[in-house]
């Protein structure tokens, strides 16, 4: 299923939303219920690929809506074309590490450490 990708502003996490059609697809292809959490892989028709995870909201329009943050951190453009696939048995992940990118972005990770570690567990534990 091919879908566009918008990105908005205003959404504090790493999850994306879909629209209503796709979430009807991927309720009646899976053999029971959806897990809390679904990886899902989005392709570009040059064959640009990102790893993104679903955990049950429904976007506002027909496109997948992602953070603008995210997106622009996974190098995902706004009106991208792509194609949709679940992935299925992703092993868990055991160790998150966070890399500031600038100098300025570890100064902030510093004095704010402990709100940036109960953000991140934040989306993972919910």
């Amino acid at each position: 299923m091919e879908l566009a990708v918008r990105t908005v502003g205003g959404i504090e996490s790493c999850f994306v939303s879909l629209p209503l059609p796709l979430i009807q697809t991927l309720q009646s292809t899976s053999s029971g219920l959806l897990p809390p959490v679904l990886a899902l892989e989005l392709r570009s028709s040059n064959n640009d690929v990102w790893v993104v995870a679903w955990s049950g909201s429904a976007s506002t329009s027909s496109s997948i809506e992602v953070a603008r943050q995210f997106a622009e951190c996974i190098s995902l453009p706004d009106h991208t074309a792509v194609q949709v696939r679940a992935i299925a048995n992703l092993p868990k992940a055991t160790l998150v590490t966070i890399e500031p990118h600038t100098e300025d972005d570890w100064e902030v990770l510093e004095l704010n450490a402990e709100h940036a570690e109960a953000a991140i567990l934040k989306q993972v534990l919910d």
